[in-house]
C-alpha cells in the first residue's frame, strides 16, 4: 500500500502556531496552549495520522534539547573527533565531511570519519563491536524517542566512492536487550543506484537479522532530493521510497528507539569499498526535514483540541538490595513513560525521575511496593500542568 504522509498546514494553523516561534520545532509542532483550567493542543493531521515530531532545520545551531552532536561518544578516545560538522542552509541540514576530518575511533573503526547527529545518547549506547571500552561518561539524554509510527525524511546523498549516508535507529537500551538496530538506508555510490536497508538484532532475543536492496532505477540519489519513509508497527517495518513500498522486516520491537543521521567516509580498508582520493571536499549529506506521525486508532476520531488523558502503567520489579546506580538513577530503570491522548494516539516521553534519597534507597533494601515520580521532559509546563510521571516499584524478597 502506498503511504501519502506529507504535511498539510493551513494558513490559519500557521497563524495559531506563530506565538511559539521562539521554541524548538519539537515543541512548536504541538501547538500547545493553556485553555482555562485545562491544557490543550492544536493537532496537525494528514489522513489518519497525527504529526508528533517536525524538524524542518530552519535554525542553527541545532536545538540541543532534541539533537546530540557527538557520535556514540561513549566509545571515542577523542570527543572532538566524534563531534558533527554541519551547517543549516536554506532549510537543509548539511552534514559535512572535510578533508581534515579526523577518524572518530581509530582503534575500533579504523579510518572511518563521520559527521552525525542523534536524538539521544547514553553510556554504552550501541556496542557495535566486541571488546569496546567505555571511554567517556555520558550524561543520559533523550531528545526525541518514539515507539511505532510513520517516520520520514527528505534527503540528498553524497556522490563519491568511499562515502556513505545513513539514517538509522537504535533501541534506547534501558536494558541490554533493548538493542535492535534498524538501518532505514545505508546508501553509497560503491553499492550502485540502490537503497540498502538492514535490521540487526544485537542482544534482542526476539529479533533476527534481515536485509534488502532496492534498485531505484533512474532516480538520482545524489543530485535530487528523495523521500525515505518507513512505518513501524507491532508486527514490524514497511519501507517506502518516494511513496512506493520497497521492502519489509518482520520484528516485534516493543520499546522506543533513537534516530541517527550520519555522513561517513572510510579512506582505507572499509567494508563499503574503495575510496576516491580525487573527489573534492567538502562532501555533504543533505536532509531537508524529518517528521514522525502516529496513526489515530480505528475506534477513535480526530479532535480539534488535543489533550493528555492518561499515562500507561509503569512498573519496575527488583530483588531487595540488588541494584546499581548510574547518574543518580537505577540501572535498568525505565527512562520514559507513554502518554495517551484524546484522539487515541500516544507518545513516549523521556523522564527524569526524582532523586534517590536515603529514604528511598532504604525501601529498595526490603520487600514492599512504593511509587516514584518524575519530571516529563519535552513538553512545556503549561501543557502538563501538575502532571508527573509515575512508576510503581515492586521489591521482592532476595532469595
Amino acid at each position: 500500500m502506498k503511504k501519502q504522509i506529507k504535511p498539510l498546514i493551513t494558513v490559519a494553523l500557521l497563524a495559531a502556531l506563530f506565538f511559539w516561534l521562539h521554541q524548538s520545532d519539537y515543541a512548536l509542532l504541538r501547538g500547545w496552549q493553556a485553555n482555562g483550567d485545562e491544557t490543550e493542543a492544536i493537532p496537525i493531521y494528514n489522513g489518519d495520522y497525527r504529526l508528533i515530531f517536525d524538524e524542518n532545520f530552519d535554525e542553527s545551531p541545532l536545538d540541543p534539547t532534541i539533537w546530540n552532536e557527538q557520535y556514540l561518544a561513549s566509545w571515542t578516545p577523542d570527543m572532538e573527533s566524534a563531534r558533527a560538522v554541519y551547517e543549516v542552509v536554506d532549510g537543509n541540514l548539511n552534514l559535512i565531511i572535510n578533508e581534515d576530518t579526523q577518524p572518530w575511533n581509530p582503534e575500533f573503526d579504523g579510518t572511518v570519519r563521520t559527521s552525525s547527529v542523534m536524538t539521544g545518547n547514553r553510556i554504552g549506547l550501541h556496542e557495535f563491536k566486541q571488546g569496546l571500552e567505555v571511554r567517556n561518561d555520558i550524561e543520559p539524554f533523550m531528545g526525541f524517542i518514539s515507539q511505532y509510527g510513520v517516520f520520514e525524511i527528505r534527503a540528498k546523498m553524497m556522490n563519491s566512492l568511499g562515502n556513505m549516508c545513513a539514517w538509522w535507529l537504535v533501541g534506547i537500551q534501558d536494558t541490554p536487550e533493548q538493542d535492535v538496530e534498524v538501518d532505514v538506508f545505508e546508501n553509497a555510490l560503491n553499492f550502485g543506484n540502490v537503497v540498502t536497508a538492514s535490521l540487526y538484532a544485537h542482544r534482542d532475543p526476539l529479533a533476527r537479522e534481515q536485509h534488502f536492496i532496492y534498485d531505484v532505477g533512474e532516480a538520482d540519489l545524489s543530485n535530487e532530493f528523495h523521500l525515505y519513509t518507513f512505518e513501524w508497527t507491532p508486527e514490524g517495518f514497511v519501507f517506502y521510497f518516494d511513496d512506493e513500498e520497497i521492502g519489509t522486516f518482520q520484528a516485534e520491537v516493543a520499546y522506543p528507539m533513537i534516530s541517527i543521521l550520519s555522513a561517513y567516509e572510510g579512506r582505507e580498508n572499509w567494508w563499503v569499498g574503495p575510496f576516491d582520493p580525487a573527489a573534492p571536499y567538502p562532501k555533504v549529506f543533505q536532509i531537508d526535514y524529518m517528521k514522525v506521525w502516529k496513526k489515530v486508532p480505528e475506534d477513535f476520531e480526530q479532535v480539534d483540541k488535543l489533550k493528555i488523558v492518561s499515562q500507561d502503567e509503569a512498573t519496575f520489579t527488583m530483588a531487595a538490595g540488588q541494584y546499581a546506580i548510574e547518574h543518580g538513577q537505577l540501572v535498568g530503570f525505565p527512562s520514559y513513560v507513554t502518554l495517551r491522548y484524546n484522539d487515541g494516539t500516544d507518545t513516549q516521553q523521556w523522564v527524569k525521575w526524582e532523586e534517590l534519597t536515603p529514604a528511598i534507597l532504604s525501601k529498595l533494601d526490603k520487600p514492599g511496593t512504593f511509587e516514584l515520580e518524575g519530571e516529563i521532559i519535552g513538553m512545556p509546563e503549561a501543557i502538563l500542568g501538575n502532571r508527573k510521571a509515575t512508576i510503581q516499584i515492586i521489591v521482592s524478597q532476595n532469595e
